[in-house]
């Protein structure tokens, strides 16, 4: 019978009860503590590493989520439950730290969390949108410090009917820009709908989207989560006027 006593261990940084050993909702053994043996064993064993993915649930889904909040990722609501957002948050961690971008947390992954270690910003003062092109994710900076990282998918790269009679690119364009039209709604083009736009270069905008992988896939814009943009569009951080730097 496995002991169901409230001690607490480490899971990424954050004390959950050892009770969840005895049913079964393991805690990834880089972060936990030696696992409850039966009343007549004098040996304790190593809980075996689990993997989190979509569709994992418990207190070390409720761990992780916390971590990453506290690292500066964006992750909606701490739940212990993977969600599609859970796993946003996991590609952005992974993109900051050169990972295999599989929004999976294995060890390597979870070992990047534990270092908290975030990219340098470019910026050195003032409140400003980042967009690093070459890791895929969003920053939110202010005077040189991350507010919130975000995953994004970006231009893809490859040519496109634009709908006016001739092809082009989907390129993210680099350079310094600023918000200087927004919609609050599903904005309709020849291309498809953005979800609550903010737009810093002609057409191309940060906006939400159904479909935000690891990869740059978009026509050009800067895609993140729609529940991410709802909270971009709640924050005080991405008004009309913001600055926004893409860089490579």
């Amino acid at each position: 019978m496995l002991l169901t006593s409230h001690r607490f261990t480490k899971t990424f940084g954050v004390a959950v009860s050892t009770t969840m050993l005895a049913t079964g909702l393991l805690v990834p053994a880089a972060f936990a503590g030696p696992a409850p043996t039966s009343s007549t064993s004098t040996t304790s064993t190593t809980v075996p590493f689990n993997k989190l993915q979509l569709g994992s649930s418990g207190p070390a889904v409720l761990a992780l989520q916390l971590k990453l909040a506290s690292t500066g990722y964006w992750i909606g609501n701490a739940n212990g439950h993977f969600t599609d957002l859970t796993q946003q948050a996991v590609f952005a961690l992974q993109k900051a730290n050169g990972l295999n971008r599989d929004g999976i947390v294995n060890r390597w992954t979870s070992a990047a969390l534990d270092r908290a270690v975030l990219p340098t910003p470019k910026t050195t003062t003032g409140l400003v949108i980042e967009v690093s092109l070459s890791k895929q994710i969003l920053m939110i900076v202010e005077n040189h410090k991350i507010i919130k990282i975000f995953n994004i998918s970006s231009g893809g790269g490859y040519s496109y009917a634009t709908g006016h009679g001739y092809s082009t690119l989907a390129v993210t364009p680099t350079g310094t820009y600023h918000v200087y039209y927004q919609v609050d709604k599903w904005d309709i083009g020849p291309l498809g709908g953005l979800y609550r736009p903010k737009y810093f270069s002609g057409g191309i905008a940060v906006h939400g989207s159904y479909s935000v992988p690891p990869q740059p896939a978009s026509h050009g814009c800067v895609r993140i989560s729609l529940a991410a943009m709802d909270w971009l569009w709640k924050s005080p951080y991405i008004p009309m006027g913001t600055r926004v730097v893409v860089y490579q």
